[in-house]
């Protein structure tokens, strides 16, 4: 299959290579599902037992998304809307000759009972927020135009297939006055604010975002990829500060794709064995906090869109090891609560 992509890719641009790869990998998919004959026949050769549990079937809110201008929108919600995915938070990514504000903005205003629209994540932040920025999100959001603030990258280290930045990392220091000034003028609106930061440097940020989250009791912050944390950093973010929600993306798998081998092996394990089985610790976890974490895809760059029905089922059949209850709430319902967007509005 990889070798049909490289050759559509030539000869289709990206947009087209997109929605066609899109269409391949849900044909695999079908034929190779965790629950289908030829999957459990994989399983089995892979020397792991088929997953007891049914997938998760119930309809799915992917809480965070995002895009430049070069997605075709319309294959990618096709697809989306295929695999039981009823509503997106979708926001734009901007960046150097990348911006798909007019794309998330045409796609929020045609489809504005399936998208739920976020301010841009900036990727150029200096190392504090500056103004412009704070400016155009409060504006959106007394507009009404903005549902929630897109991820701002706190600390990311650079990764495999990304730019390589000075010091290893994108920075933004959460303790000089462009982070305060945003939170402040949120105050009173209910807005959540997705504050990425990643644990390889744990002793260093955890403590500045601990007392963050503890200034701002009433704000409710989104931790994406759950800070790429262990189970007992995460269990500890999310016992210190009930404000605290987070998306676990991309926490099923154990590489988070850090240059840095010595951040790489700071970081936290998968949630799932080599298996795709949930650990008993972080099955406890989720269930613990089953009111504060939701699925999302983290469809990003075009890698991530073509994988998108592979994330999906992949998900599903973890979701499916949880009690129906908890699997729904992480599926779809704490999405709801948290962008006040009921399924059927």
């Amino acid at each position: 299959m990889q070798n049909e992509f490289g050759r559509l890719a030539l000869a289709c641009g990206v947009r087209a290579f997109i929605a066609v790869g899109l269409i391949l990998v849900g044909s695999h998919l079908a034929q190779a599902g965790p629950h289908s004959g030829r999957g459990k026949a994989e399983a089995a050769a892979s020397g792991c037992p088929a997953i007891a549990a049914p997938p998760y079937a119930g309809p799915i809110f992917d809480a965070m998304a995002q895009t430049d201008q070069s997605l075709d929108a319309e294959a990618a919600l096709a697809t989306a809307r295929a695999e039981g995915v009823v509503k997106l938070a979708l926001f734009a990514r901007v960046h150097r000759h990348q911006d798909g504000r007019g794309l998330v903005d045409h796609l929020a205003a045609k489809y504005p009972d399936f998208i739920v629209r976020g301010a841009p994540k900036e990727w150029d932040m200096p190392r504090d927020l500056p103004s412009i920025y704070i400016d155009e999100v409060l504006a959106g959001v007394a507009s009404g135009h903005f549902r929630f603030v897109g991820e701002i990258i706190y600390t990311e280290g650079n990764k495999g297939e990304g730019e390589v930045t000075e010091g290893g990392e994108r920075y933004t220091d959460p303790t000089l006055p462009g982070t305060k000034h945003l939170l402040d003028g949120l105050a009173g609106t209910g807005i959540p604010v997705m504050m990425h930061w990643e644990a390889y440097s744990w002793a260093r940020d955890w403590p500045h975002f601990d007392r963050l989250y503890s200034a701002y009791p009433n704000q409710i912050f989104v931790l994406p990829h759950l800070a790429f944390a262990s189970h007992d950093q995460a269990a500890e973010v999310l016992a210190a500060h009930p404000n605290v929600w987070a998306t676990i993306s991309k926490k099923d798998k154990d590489n988070v794709n850090l240059v840095d081998e010595d951040k790489e092996e700071e970081t936290g394990e998968s949630l799932v064995d080599e298996c795709s089985q949930l650990k008993p610790e972080w099955r406890d976890l989720l269930v613990r906090y089953s009111t504060r974490l939701m699925f999302a895809t983290d469809a990003h760059k075009e890698r991530r869109w073509v994988q998108y029905v592979e994330i999906i089922r992949r998900w599903r059949a973890i979701l499916g090891q949880l009690p129906p209850d908890v699997a729904a709430a992480i599926a779809h319902g704490n999405a709801e609560r948290l962008y006040r967007s009921p399924i059927g509005n």
